[in-house]
């Protein structure tokens, strides 16, 4: 009998997290789903049923990750990782405290390094490869106000998959990242709900799209699979982008009839 794949994913109570465990677990691997919180991991395990376990902890505290491991370790020969867990706040540089950098460098930067480091240390000990996939955003290469923190942090997860990619390809371990665009989490439904013309908001956002929708958790989940799967075996260090076109354009005419000034 073949043994039983495994993969980790972290931030998979909710959002992008949940859905790329999901379609990992409908391709067949044993997941290990990771997050602060417990009541939608348990909702999550319990809605998956055998092959997924749930792990409680801050993916800050590299304990956090050494726990999954094992789980994922009981469940299977873990081949995928992947470090989704992440925030967002609205920080204006002259106001920003300590505080609120440590919360979101810890758990976006911290979270992701400890994770790969985790990874990548456990398929050297076993002579084996696998393959890692960091949830960057469309924000690790462009800026929107006051979101310094968090650019710059996405920024550097896209440096560390660089990194991994180079120094571990002959080993067989692959990194790549996924730049997420905007895509219909909780996380984004509650910033258009906290506008003052919530309706407007989302308009505005999604006419900025060339593909002229908001993305699917599930439509990042599929790229995250591909990225995991044999067919990519030669493809690692790299980002992909999943936005619509959103950073590909420069802007649109007013009018479909206007000229270009010369």
């Amino acid at each position: 009998m073949t043994a039983l794949n495994s993969a980790v994913v972290t931030g998979a109570a909710s959002g992008i997290g949940r859905a790329i465990a999901e379609q990992l677990h409908r391709d067949g691997r044993a997941v290990v789903l990771v997050d602060l919180d417990a009541d939608k991991l348990s909702a999550a395990v319990a809605q998956f049923g055998a092959g997924a376990v749930a792990v409680v902890g801050d993916v800050s505290a590299p304990s956090t990750h050494h726990q999954a491991l094992a789980a994922a370790a009981e469940l299977g020969d873990l081949d995928a990782w992947v470090n989704c867990a992440g925030i967002t706040h609205n920080h204006p540089l002259p106001q920003l405290t300590a505080a609120q950098a440590d919360l979101v460098i810890d758990t976006n930067l911290y979270g992701t390094l400890w994770g790969t480091q985790t990874a990548v240390g456990h398929w050297l000990a076993e002579g084996r490869g696998g393959a890692i996939v960091n949830i960057s955003s469309v924000h690790g290469r462009r800026a929107y106000p006051d979101h310094a923190v968090y650019e710059m942090t996405k920024a550097a997860i896209e440096a560390l998959t660089r990194n991994v990619g180079v120094t571990y390809a002959a080993a067989g371990i692959r990194a790549n990242a996924v730049a997420p665009g905007a895509i219909t989490t909780e996380a984004l439904e509650e910033s258009i709900a906290s506008a003052a013309d919530p309706s407007a908001a989302e308009a505005e956002l999604t006419e900025f799209i060339p593909a002229g929708r908001l993305g699917e958790p599930g439509e990042i989940a599929a790229v995250v699979a591909f990225l995991l799967s044999d067919q990519t075996g030669y493809l690692t260090g790299q980002t992909l982008v999943v936005d619509g076109a959103m950073t590909a354009h420069i802007g649109f005419a007013p009018d479909p009839n206007a000229k270009r000034p010369q």
